[in-house]
């Protein structure tokens, strides 16, 4: 399969009043075409800012970036401003967590669309942009006539779905979405991932699908890397994370566990105890070793050894017995 994205040895740290503070941490991925790779962890786990890493979205006065982005083979980092400008909606584009902020207040609808094709099509027609929006508005499930509206005068979910419509208005290869589904019941969380499967499917996309809920990503994504401190502890496919909770990395195990799960007529909720690391303080040995379970002495001082591939476990105390059944999953 094709690489859409590849993230290799990434590191981004941010510039703070005691110096730099790490965020992210030597992580590398990589998602094929016609793909979905789902990314999970606690908040504050390093998975916004590996978005915005991505989308080369961090400024260079509060952040260092370090290590290699590339979509379709190409070198993000090795852009000029125009070619990268050129390069986000055309190649890679994002769906932000929040619909209501990444829409203009005092722009129609329709007006987005318009400006987003024009910064990229110059010489498109005015009667092709409307042919367009209103083929990615049906393509989302909303009526051709919300172009008229500005963003107050819909809904979350329906916000939703324009932002989802205008960063496919180019046609991407890869496609970052950041906890899209954040501030919607469950109802209308339910249809838009159902949409965005099937946008997914049809288009052949690329996607990397950010979110805290682990039960959420494992029943969208064809795989799911899980992120702590920083680093990427696991990185699992659906049908090996819906098997013994027991083989995978003890933080994974701890997010299966937090899904509310039905024992009689109760709900049942574990909570993983402590807080993440200080990340001013990252220890030198794993980052779970306060909060781990199964932590063993050599955990406290001993790097996380290092994996590559399409799925892997990074820890001490469980062994890594994903590569044996990635065979047999076709991964």
């Amino acid at each position: 399969m094709t690489e859409a994205l590849s993230v290799d040895s990434l590191h981004v740290s941010y510039f703070t009043q005691n110096g730099l503070v790490p965020a992210l941490r030597n992580v590398s991925l990589s998602i094929s075409s016609n793909e979905i790779l789902g990314l999970v962890g606690e908040s504050g786990s390093g998975k916004s800012t590996m978005a915005q890493a991505v989308m080369r979205l961090l400024k260079p006065d509060t952040a260092t970036v370090d290590g290699r982005i590339l979509v379709e083979g190409q070198d993000l980092y090795q852009l000029t401003p125009e070619q990268l400008r050129l390069a986000r909606w055309r190649d890679i584009a994002m769906v932000f967590q929040s619909s209501m902020n990444a829409l203009n207040p005092v722009l129609s609808i329709q007006e987005h669309f318009t400006d987003t094709m024009r910064a990229h099509l110059p010489d498109i027609s005015e009667a092709e942009i409307l042919k367009r929006t209103a083929d990615l508005l049906g393509q989302v499930r909303l009526d051709p006539a919300v172009a008229r509206n500005y963003a107050h005068e819909l809904s979350g979910g329906m916000r939703q779905r324009v932002v989802i419509a205008l960063a496919l208005a180019l046609d991407p290869q890869v496609l970052l979405m950041d906890e899209p589904t954040t501030a919607l019941d469950v109802v209308v969380q339910r249809s838009i991932l159902d949409e965005i499967a099937a946008l997914q499917r049809s288009r052949k996309l690329a996607v990397l699908f950010i979110s805290h809920d682990f039960s959420l990503v494992s029943g969208l994504a064809n795989r799911i890397a899980v992120m702590y401190a920083g680093e990427i502890m696991e990185i699992t496919d659906r049908g090996m994370a819906i098997e013994d909770v027991s083989e995978h990395h003890p933080y994974t195990q701890g997010l299966m566990r937090a899904a509310p799960r039905l024992i009689g007529s109760k709900v049942n909720i574990e909570g993983i105890p402590g807080e993440p690391p200080d990340m001013s303080q990252v220890p030198p040995g794993c980052p779970f070793y306060d909060r781990c379970p199964l932590r063993l002495p050599m955990c406290r001082t001993t790097p996380l050894p290092v994996k590559t591939g399409r799925v892997y476990i990074r820890c001490h105390a469980i062994p890594d017995p994903v590569s044996e059944k990635a065979v047999a999953h076709g991964v």
